[in-house]
């Protein structure tokens, strides 16, 4: 299963705070023109904010501390350590915001923020979160620059890379034909766009962003053609206790764009389904009682997975970790990759399946062999 970097950004308990009031603003900090979300939680008296800002020339996010002296006045500062580096005191005049920006040295900057006109940035770009609905200004900033072209079956793919942060991600280049470019790279830039807003939006309170929180790679693992098969494998650190990592299989179907999950090439049983956003209840029974125990005897018998004695970890041999997994379609078959709680996360390895043990479980909707 695809573990989306959505889960690094900060989350908020709904249960202590509901939120009241989210604010997105555009205006300027000196010279400087900035963007700003204003979020209030309130519970009886009590009121917390987050807020999180960021330059249009570095697009990447800063994340502020707040406090929420009586309705209108806003004050926000960044607190690595216990240094404050800057703040901000704002006050509330009916949509707008206005007031001062502070340095370490007490260097004043006027500001100014009014609510963002999204009519302006306009996009095709889908937002998963509502408190991510600023990425729709960095997307209208994005610049991507080809960097290297590499080749693999005798096609080239052409890297590229975007300015303001480590993101690095492929087109189809020569060697495939103009049909699969018009329909498979406006998917890729899709994935590379995703791929740079978590890296832009991978902050956190303690210390400011250099675009490099996210360490990732991206192997290309199969190329027919019909199929084009590719992996990223992506560590990182955006604040909290521990850094983390994971990776994600794609499967693309050159002839008409499908991507394809691993429900939709394997099925153990009729039962079978991939809606695990609308029907979570079934994914997780079919997930439960078919898919993890028949992978298992498939790896079981391809790897001899023996049970660790004296409760050593990497217990293989438990179908609870190969419930949601992670993939890769690859020359030879395909890679399963167990999913463990973070303190055992480094038993995390792919094992390979031939296709030939997997043919018998292709999914009858599948439109090709697996080979």
């Amino acid at each position: 299963m695809k573990k989306y970097l959505f889960h690094l950004f900060l989350l908020y308990s709904t249960i202590a705070f509901c939120q009241e009031k989210t604010y997105y603003l555009e205006g300027t900090l000196g010279k400087s023109t900035i963007f700003m979300t204003v979020q209030v939680y309130k519970s009886d008296n009590e009121a917390s904010l987050n807020s999180t800002y960021f330059y249009k020339n570095s697009l990447k996010d800063i994340k502020l501390e707040g406090k929420l002296k009586d309705t209108n006045n806003f004050t926000f500062y960044f607190k690595p350590g216990d240094n404050i580096t800057e703040k901000f005191y704002l006050k509330k005049s009916g949509n707008n915001f206005d007031g001062f920006w502070y340095d370490s040295q007490d260097k004043k900057l006027a500001v100014h923020l009014e609510p963002v006109n999204f009519d302006n940035y306009k996009s095709n770009l889908k937002i998963r979160f509502d408190d991510e609905k600023l990425n729709l200004v960095k997307y209208k900033f994005l610049e991507f620059k080809k960097q290297k072209n590499t080749l693999y079956n005798n096609k080239e793919f052409v890297w590229y890379s975007e300015k303001h942060c480590d993101s690095d991600f492929f087109r189809l280049g020569s060697g495939f034909s103009q049909k699969n470019k018009v329909l498979i790279n406006p998917i890729l830039e899709q994935i590379h766009i995703q791929n740079t807003l978590s890296q832009l939006g991978c902050s956190s309170s303690f210390e400011y962003s250099n675009g490099q929180g996210i360490e990732s790679t991206t192997t290309i693992t199969f190329l027919n053609t019909d199929l084009l098969g590719f992996e990223t494998f992506n560590s990182w650190f955006c604040g909290g206790a521990h850094p983390d990592f994971g990776g994600n299989g794609y499967l693309i179907d050159l002839n008409n764009g499908k991507e394809y999950e691993i429900d939709d090439i394997l099925a153990f049983d009729k039962s079978v389904t991939g809606d695990r956003e609308n029907n979570f209840s079934a994914f997780s029974k079919y997930r439960t009682d078919f898919f993890a125990p028949k992978l298992l005897a498939l790896l079981t018998a391809e790897h001899h997975f023996i049970k660790p004695a004296d409760g050593d970890s990497c217990d293989y041999t438990n179908e609870e970790y190969w419930n949601f997994i992670s993939w890769s379609y690859t020359e030879k078959g395909i890679t399963f990759t167990p999913y463990f709680a973070r303190v055992e996360r480094s038993c995390e390895e792919p094992f390979l399946v031939p296709f030939e043990k997997l043919k018998k479980y292709k999914n009858p909707k599948f439109p090709y062999e697996l080979k």
